[in-house]
């Protein structure tokens, strides 16, 4: 069930709501908590109801472990946990890529059958061990257990995140247990970032969807202005599809009396890689940093001093190394598949040369141009995470950097070429100058929405109730209202 759908927009969260609220005000906080625990379960059920099933058992397997945690400080039994957590993804996410380059590299062979990967396995996996990491270290008090399968099932952040953690929860489920929430000041602001969110996944990153496969459907045909074109608009697509996910589930979360972290804080305008990464899905970003950077980074760091190293050599093993190895592992968290991998290895190296560049104290270099740099590596690194195949990747950016011609022009605007003493050529995007001025229209107008639209996810609770807003949301509701009821996805449920 989509967030778009007309049946969860018009009727499952509707009900929800009105359900909710009555039944917090007239039964009790305990009504509300196993009350959204039965939607949420309904929620994934309305998928798969045997996948349904499985996250059931993991969701008590990790609550088991958990308790004995808490009962007893045996720090093999959170490994046994968490090599557990990641044995089930790597089942279903991994298994037959993994087999795939045993088969290449030893010759043998094996039946490789179609996996169907649970939704949102990556994104409540994670949750639940940073859940156990927690436990481990002592920094919460037992939970009880419908309030911990609400932490993991609750419908707004189940499917694709943000990977919310335990800390960020518990206080607020507990106050809505014991009926002390303050929620209805929250639903204004929930209601106007849900109405931003839906307004940019159906009206901004579905419009420019259909030209962008295009691009990427025929990928050794492209021109020059055609692949460019191709992945800035993927960019550009990728960013409003997913931070408009995330603003619906923030916006549902308020709603329902809960505070979910923000996932984007304008991204398309980082001046630095650095800067990027700490604003692109920044909850993902610091499941990594925590978990997989920061023990790599100290381990590395002892052994440095122990071997009394010099400078150099302490940035590549301490910084880079960790970095690098980090976003390999991000990258696979994407997909299993090489083109995730190099993406991974283009944005650690691209994060690695960005802090060797500032360890060494070099000067700073102009604002733009830190930001084509900066564009630069993204773009690369979409173009893998785009593409099917090394092979698709490989000639989408031949056709960037190294076209047979950097300047021509398509064979409508032949008129154009002859007077400028431009070649002209076949295109298989650009066809037509309807839609040639269509796609590259779109592309600039959403190029300025990204750096002017105001991260009002950031304080939800300073959203202003006036007519400006009530403008603006009352808009984008009567643009969206066309486009509902389409088929659509978000890009990020394949993660």
């Amino acid at each position: 069930m989509l967030f778009t759908d007309p049946f969860f927009l018009f009727a499952f969260f509707p009900f929800t709501l009105a359900a909710f609220y009555l039944g917090r005000k007239y039964v009790g906080g305990s009504f509300a908590i196993w009350f959204l625990l039965f939607v949420s379960v309904g929620f994934y059920g309305y998928w798969s109801f045997k996948y349904l099933i499985l996250l059931a058992a993991q969701i008590v397997a990790n609550f088991l472990f958990a308790r004995a945690l808490q009962k007893d400080d045996r720090r093999w039994l959170l490994w046994v946990a968490i090599l557990a957590n990641l044995i089930l993804l790597g089942y279903f996410k991994y298994r037959n890529f993994f087999l795939e380059n045993v088969s290449l590299l030893s010759g043998w062979q094996f039946t490789l059958t179609q996996i169907v990967v649970p939704l949102g396995i990556s994104f409540h996996t994670f949750q639940q061990i940073t859940f156990l990491l927690e436990v481990a270290d002592g920094e919460h008090e037992e939970m009880p257990f419908p309030q911990y399968v609400l932490f993991v099932l609750f419908f707004p952040q189940l499917i694709a995140g943000p990977i919310v953690l335990h800390r960020e929860m518990a206080s607020q489920l507990a106050s809505i247990a014991r009926n002390e929430l303050p929620y209805q000041g929250m639903f204004g602001p929930g209601f106007v970032i849900f109405c931003l969110g839906l307004f940019k996944k159906v009206c901004l990153a579905d419009n420019l969807a259909p030209y962008v496969d295009i691009c990427f459907e025929w990928p050794h045909h492209l021109q020059f202005l055609e692949a460019w074109s191709a992945v800035i608009g993927y960019a550009l697509q990728l960013y409003f599809d997913f931070s408009g996910y995330s603003d619906m589930a923030v916006g549902l979360g308020l709603m329902l009396g809960m505070m979910l972290p923000f996932n984007f804080n304008n991204p398309l305008s980082a001046t630095s890689i650095i800067s990027y990464w700490n604003r692109w899905h920044i909850t993902m970003t610091r499941f990594f940093t925590d978990h997989c950077y920061m023990p790599l980074a100290f381990a590395l760091h002892r052994t440095a001093a122990e071997r009394e190293l010099n400078q150099p050599w302490i940035f590549l093993l301490t910084v880079a190394t960790p970095t690098v190895i980090t976003f390999l592992a991000a990258g696979l968290w994407h997909g299993a598949g090489w083109t995730f991998v190099i993406f991974g290895l283009i944005n650690g190296v691209g994060l690695a040369a960005n802090h060797a560049y500032r360890a060494a104290g070099l000067p700073r270099l102009p604002v733009l141009i830190c930001w084509i740099l900066t564009a630069l590596v993204v773009l690369v690194g979409h173009a893998y995470f785009r593409s099917g195949s090394l092979d698709q990747a490989s000639a989408v950016l031949h056709s960037m950097f190294v076209p047979d011609r950097f300047l021509v022009l398509p064979l409508w605007a032949d008129s154009v070429a002859k007077s400028l003493g431009i070649p002209v050529e076949f295109f298989d995007v650009f066809q037509a100058p309807n839609t040639t001025a269509y796609f590259i229209g779109q592309m600039v107008l959403l190029a300025v929405l990204a750096s002017l639209i105001p991260n009002i996810v950031a304080t939800p609770m300073k959203i202003r109730h006036d007519y400006k807003t009530a403008f603006a949301v009352a808009f984008m509701l009567w643009l969206t209202a066309g486009w509902i009821g389409e088929q659509r996805t978000f890009l990020y449920f394949q993660f």
